[in-house]
């Protein structure tokens, strides 16, 4: 299979995920802001989970766990860097500040999908790629919730709403594809790249997830604990 063909495959699941996130908008109303406690939460293990058995362990063992771990702090570090400026763009851009925004983390989410699923068309690291895959559509659903909710509580039509959630996972899909295109150049930084897709996703959780599901009750944290979970079972079946 090429490249790009199974880099976008691989991606396929993850933006599917996203639209039928953002589909929720026709089902709910305009006071709706945003999904709950328990759904961010999960979304956060989640994304916690696929970070660590999708992407930083197979990093390690295909990569050492130097490159892995080094891949990692870079990934945190340019989210970091990179947050302030989406966090503004999101205050002052309104509903096309929101997509803006969530195309800093999409783009290299779908970028490191796609490159896992190119390098597994040969015969590399399948079961991590598609456990991250799997995993990244399950917390894109929420995600894409996310996006297409505070939209329509804005005063954005549902279908506008919509379109825009499902644009955010359009862009992983373009990095998928950026991805596959590159797969022979970036393939011997694959290692890299997935720690530090891992470490951006970490620092996702820390700085956007985690303050939105903690608080009273202990929905937020039984959520984030079933996802991280279930994305413990997802590696260990696909082996």
């Amino acid at each position: 299979m090429h490249r790009i063909t199974a880099a976008i495959w691989m991606d396929l699941v993850p933006c599917l995920c996203t639209a039928l996130g953002a589909g929720t908008v026709f089902l709910t109303g305009r006071r709706t802001a945003g999904p709950g406690r328990g759904a961010t939460g999960l979304s956060a293990g989640i994304m916690l989970g696929a970070g660590l058995f999708g992407l930083l362990l197979p990093a390690a063992q295909s990569g050492g766990w130097p490159a892995a771990l080094a891949g990692f702090f870079l990934g945190a570090a340019a989210l970091t860097a990179l947050g302030p400026l989406a966090g503004r763009v999101t205050r002052t851009g309104g509903a096309a500040g929101l997509v803006l925004a969530s195309a800093f983390y999409n783009l290299p989410q779908g970028m490191a999908v796609g490159l896992a699923g190119a390098t597994a068309a040969h015969g590399a690291g399948l079961a991590g790629a598609l456990t991250f895959s799997l995993g990244l559509g399950l917390q894109n659903f929420p995600e894409g919730a996310a996006l297409s909710l505070p939209l329509r509580a804005k005063g954005a039509s549902r279908r506008m709403a919509f379109g825009a959630g499902a644009a955010s996972g359009l862009v992983e899909l373009a990095g998928a594809a950026l991805a596959g295109a590159l797969a022979v150049r970036l393939a011997p930084a694959l290692p890299w790249l997935m720690g530090a897709a891992a470490g951006a996703m970490a620092c996702t959780v820390a700085r956007q997830l985690a303050p939105a599901a903690l608080g009273e009750g202990g929905r937020g944290a039984a959520g984030a604990a079933l996802g991280f979970g279930a994305m413990f079972a997802l590696s260990t079946l696909l082996g």
